[in-house]
This record gives structure tokens, sequence and C-alpha cells, in this order.
């Protein structure tokens, strides 16, 4: 088993409470109380406290907690918010069941701050000012997505949660593993059910399925998460994500939110028509609605939720001119935001189903040749290869990577970018959206990775199908290929393959920890589906693709034994339930 290094954790987004709601005439806020803090809650004094171990504010990691000599990073932490409440006994708020509200508030830190931009199901601004108001006091629903959002997190942060259960002495005693915590989340949710619970249905009900759903699958949980799944297809099936007719009526906020719930919902479906190898039987779409449905319409405006009111839409800034050469001029490219990564991570999904989109896909095999079928492939995968040409400097494969806290320092305001590839808009110190643009940089290094991870995956994928259609047409009775010119043509297309595996090892080893972890499980498995295609390497072992094949494979090994951290082994390709009335049968 490797060791794995403790990785620089990204600084945490600093909080601010002029991103919800303006200060008023009457309102004045001390310069060094701006911090933005989740939680309202006021402590009651007591005298049985036991103060935490003392907090290092020095360090440019963040806030360092020292435990048994070692230094714990703990962003979002911070000794006001975090002693009276972390040992507050007895329970005061709903979410007590969980964890202290200290701690739950640094969950939902990490949540925004690393998660937020590849699960993007809550308005930043409303949650933020609805946390901060104790809605889940009076909101059952709302109590339910906070929940969830802490089992997703603490799914998709393995690094994250011994600092959780450091903080708080409650929780290491009740959760040994992610798994326990995650369970309890799910259980928690579960007792908040009444019977009229789907009476009424919304889309803080279908994200609270799916992220439950997200959770327990990082852990290795493949029934419990199909189960999840399941429901959340259903009630995103009864709220109409991929009818955009049913959108008429809904505020800008809600019509946001409902769109990126569409398309992570696309994302499933297209791993079940991709994967051949996933046993489910249900999916979120079938050939009947694919066929109606408005993808271009379906995309959310790329704008970022501080732009998106309830009954209005704002302007984004300006963006700045970047520098030219003398007697050209170079029209101003847009800030990249959280909502453009996040399409362009979609259209690479919907790129990918190209084919399953076309006009009598249902029966495709027999409408068509394996010869049409295998030219109609092969025209996919080169659109596939250059479709992120295009896309802005800092969301390219070959940007470089900064690890958030030793970045080169940025220009005075006003003067022009570094470089052409500085498209992340500055942080202004006052502006309303301060926090957010501190964070980006981070953000944008963990989309990358996403949307490049999805990218190579969908490459070798079809690679995968045009090594299967060539073995077909080699089998014909009437063909005139040979099982020699099956082997020639498996070999011609190995340069393609082998430059996928190289481009898939240079992402990761690019890239920091930091910033693949929050991909969680499905990067680790897009990895391995590409990694595994060398094991069919039509060269003798003694010849150098082969040899280089070899290499890549210990290489990815080694990628996958530091990316995996599933508590269980995890099943979800395979049938993994029990039907005990067949197996009494049987006896």
């Amino acid at each position: 088993m490797l060791t794995v290094p403790l990785r620089k954790r990204l600084p945490s987004t600093p909080r601010e409470s002029g991103d919800e709601q303006p200060a008023t005439e009457h309102s004045v806020t001390p310069a060094e109380d701006r911090e933005w803090q989740f939680t309202a809650v006021h402590a009651e004094h007591r005298s049985d406290i036991r103060p935490l171990a003392p907090i290092d504010h020095s360090s440019p990691y963040g806030p360092q907690l020292s435990i048994d000599g070692r230094q714990v990073s703990s962003p979002g932490l911070t000794v006001q918010n975090a002693s009276p409440s972390m040992a507050m006994a007895g329970p005061r708020l709903p979410t007590d069941e969980l964890c202290s509200r200290a701690l739950l508030n640094i969950i939902m830190n990490d949540y925004l701050d690393l998660i937020y931009p590849l699960v993007p199901v809550i308005h930043r601004p409303s949650f933020r000012a609805d946390l901060a108001s104790n809605r889940d006091l009076t909101d059952p629903d709302f109590l339910s997505i906070v929940i969830a959002l802490a089992a997703l997190t603490v799914g998709l942060l393995p690094t994250r949660f011994p600092v959780y259960r450091a903080l708080a002495p409650d929780v290491a005693m009740r959760f040994e593993t992610r798994m326990a915590m995650i369970n309890c989340c799910v259980d928690m949710c579960m007792r908040l059910r009444t019977n009229t619970f789907w009476d009424h249905i919304n889309l803080r009900k279908w994200a609270v399925c799916y992220l439950l759903s997200v959770g327990c699958f990082q852990t290795g949980q493949a029934n419990r998460s199909r189960m999840l799944e399941v429901e959340s297809m259903q009630v995103g099936r009864l709220l109409g994500l991929h009818r955009i007719s049913d959108y008429e009526g809904l505020n800008s906020i809600e019509t946001q939110l409902r769109k990126k719930a569409f398309w992570l919902m696309f994302y499933t479906y297209a791993h079940s028509t991709l994967l051949a190898g996933r046993q489910e039987r249900l999916a979120f779409l079938d050939h009947t609605t694919l066929h109606e449905v408005n993808f271009e319409a379906l995309f959310p405006l790329d704008l970022d939720d501080e732009f998106i009111l309830k009954n209005s839409i704002l302007n984004p800034p300006t963006p700045v001119a970047s520098p030219s050469t003398p007697g050209t001029q170079t029209q101003p490219a847009s800030p990249l935001g959280l909502t453009s990564g996040f399409i362009l991570h979609s259209k690479v999904f919907l790129k990918a189903l190209q084919e399953a989109l076309s006009p009598g896909y249902c029966d495709w095999e027999r409408r068509h040749s394996p010869e049409v079928r295998l030219s109609r492939l092969r025209n996919l995968l080169l659109e596939v290869r250059y479709m992120l040409d295009d896309v802005p400097g800092p969301m390219r494969q070959w940007a470089s990577t900064g690890d958030g806290v030793n970045d080169p320092p940025r220009p005075p305001e006003g003067l022009p970018p570094i470089s052409s590839y500085d498209g992340l808009p500055r942080p202004v110190h006052g502006a309303k959206f301060d926090a957010n643009a501190k964070a980006l940089p981070g953000q944008v290094e963990i989309m990358r990775a996403n949307l490049h991870g999805t990218h190579l995956w969908v490459q070798s994928l079809l690679l995968d199908q045009i090594d299967v259609l060539l073995q077909k047409i080699s089998q014909k009775p009437d063909s005139s290929e040979t099982a020699d010119s099956y082997s020639a043509a498996l070999k011609s297309s190995w340069t393609e393959r082998e430059d996928v595996c190289r481009q898939m090892l240079h992402l990761l080893h690019s890239m920091p920890y930091a910033h693949l972890e929050p991909n969680g499980l499905y990067l680790t498995y897009k990895v391995r589906d590409v990694g595994v295609t060398l094991l069919n390497c039509p060269y003798e072992g003694d010849e150098r693709p082969a040899r280089r094949a070899a290499e890549y494979m210990r290489d990815f090994t080694r990628a996958l034994s530091r990316l995996d951290r599933s508590e269980i082994v995890n099943t979800s390709s395979l049938k993994s339930w029990v039907d005990v009335d067949r197996e009494r049968t049987l006896r």
C-alpha cells in the first residue's frame, strides 16, 4: 500500500455578509468582523465547556489545529465559531444529531469551496442566507438538503474526514468511517419523511435523493446508491426536468437550478448507456423521450449564482481587454465562471451520445452495416478529440496549475493580465463577490480535472467500440478481412489508444491531489476504464509499444491506489443483490 503524502488544502473561501444582504445605513460592520460566518446561533454561557486544542492562524494553508503534536488544516474554522458550539452538549438544533453546528459550517464551507463547481444543486447566496438564519429549524426540506450535502462532502473528500473527527470528539466516537457518517445522514433524511412526503414534490426533494446516492456511491455502497438514484430519476421525471415546456411559471433561480439538475441526471443516463457492464434496467431517459429533448434550451445561463436573482438577471461586469499587438484590436474575453465549466462538461457528454441521439438508434445494428457504423464512429471520435480546442485558457489541458497558496502575485488592479491564460476575475478588496473570486482559481482546477478526465474517457470508450466493430468485420464469413488484417487494424489504432493513456497520466501527474479528490470515484473509474485497455495490447511483449504499455499500466496502478478511497469493494457493475425467495426455492 503506497503512502500518500499530505497535500496542500485549497484556502477556504472567506465569507462576507454582503454577498446576500447589503448593509443598511443603520448597520455598520467592523472591519475585523467582516469575514462571513455561516452560523447565527448564539450559545449560552457555560462553565463546563472543555477548551479545544489551540489553533494556529499563522499558517498560509488556513487555521491549523494542533492534535498530538501534528498540525491539521481546518479551513474556515476560527476560535470564535469553534470553541463554544463544538463542545456544546445536548441537542440544540436539528443538525446536532449529526454533528455540532460549528463542524457543520466547516463541512458546508468545504462543499462550497470544493464540490459545488461539480454538483451545483443550490443557489449560493440563497443557501448561505438560509443557513445563517437557521431555516432548518422550520423547513424540513432545507434541513434534508443540509444533511444530504454533508453526506456528499464526507463521501467526496476522504482526506477531510480525519480532520472532522479531530475537531469534534463526539463525531470521532460515533463515526469511525465515512460510511457510518453517511449512513447516519441517510437515516436522518428518511426519518424526516412523513406519510404525505410524496404528495408534494419539488427540486429540493430531488436533490436530497441525488446527493445521498452520490455519497453512498463514494464509499462503495452500490445497492443503496442504486435505489436512491432511482428515486431521483422518478422525481426528476415528475418535475419534467427534461421538458423545457414544464419550466413555465418558474422564477429565474428555480429555472437555472432545474436546468443544472437535468444535466446532472443526464450524466447518469450517459454512464448507463455508454457502459455496457452496468446491470441497471432503469434510466432517467429512454429512446422515445430522448429525441424530444431540446438540449440547447436546457443549458443554463452562463452566469454565476450571484447574478441570478429570483425575478431578474443581473449583467456581469464588463471584461478587461487583454494586451494585443500594436495595430491590432483584441476583443476582451469574458471571465471564466463556474457555470462555464459546468456547461463545457455537459457538452462533452452530449457529444459522446451523438449516435444515441440519431434517428433509428434502437435498431442501429440492423439498419447499418458494421462498415458504416465504423465510419461514423471514427468521424465522431475525430469530433470529440478536438472539441475542446476553443475552451478558455484556464480550462485547457495544458494550463498551468497553481497550488492555491504560492501562486505568483497578480499585478495591481487596472493593469493587463499576467498572460493570455489569465481569464479569471480578480478579487477586489471590498467587492461584493470578493469571497467567490478568491476561491475561483482552485475551483477552476477541480473543474479542469473533471472536464479532461471525462473527455479522455469518452475517447477511450469510442476506441473500444471501434475495436469491437473491427473484430466483427474480421469474423464475417463473407468478409475478405482475416485475423491478420484485424491484428493490423488494432495496431494501426493503438497509437491513438496510447496517446489517450499518455494524456490521462499527464493529467493525473500534473495536478495536485487536492484538485483531483473532489471528483471522487467518478474520476477513479474513468481512469481505470482508460488504463485497463492497455491489457489488450496487440504487440508482442518484447516490442517497444508493449514495453511502454507495461510502464503505463504500472503508472495507472500507482495513481489508482492514490485515488480509490472507497471503504468496501465497489460492485456497481455487478449483480450485488440476493434474491432471497429464489435462493430458498433452489435449496
